[in-house]
């Protein structure tokens, strides 16, 4: 007789077991991955995909401190801009920062002469195109999105 509620308990334990599992991962199923940017998989992914005549120019640590450089420079441009005050008008701060891409690759070129690094304007644009197409493969960025 014990052997039959040891029995019971047993399937009754797997099939609790199975149906929660089973609705967490359909719960998981619909819940999007999470966009992580990965600095040694964006450099393997982008370094892939540069054009030819970039890839005989540069090595993967350029194109490392490229995206480093960049990230630096976007950080410092964005700690300029003040913080919207709390006024009457939230519309102001809804209005979405955007950076100069030819600023950008200035400042980047200027930086790597500082450095030493032997980097055409071409290759930087290179690197950063292939960043966005990164960015848009990990699901970090989309389409634009319609104003409401």
């Amino acid at each position: 007789m014990p052997w039959i509620f040891l029995i019971v308990g047993l399937v009754l334990v797997v099939v609790i077991g199975l149906v929660v599992l089973g609705r967490e991962t359909a719960r998981l199923s619909d819940v999007g991955r999470p966009a992580v940017f990965d600095l040694t998989e964006a450099v393997d992914f982008i370094a892939d995909r540069l054009p030819l005549e970039t890839q005989a120019r540069i090595s993967h640590d350029d194109v490392r401190w490229v995206l480093l450089a960049d990230a630096d420079l976007l950080e410092d441009a964005t700690a300029e801009v003040a913080e919207p005050e709390d006024d009457e008008d939230d519309d102001e701060a809804l209005e979405p920062l955007v950076v100069d891409e030819d600023a950008a690759v200035a400042r980047i070129l200027a930086l790597a002469d500082d450095s030493g690094r032997e980097l055409a304007d071409e290759d930087i644009v290179a690197v950063l195109d292939g960043r966005f197409a990164y960015l848009e493969a990990i699901g970090a960025i989309g389409p634009q999105a319609d104003e409401a």
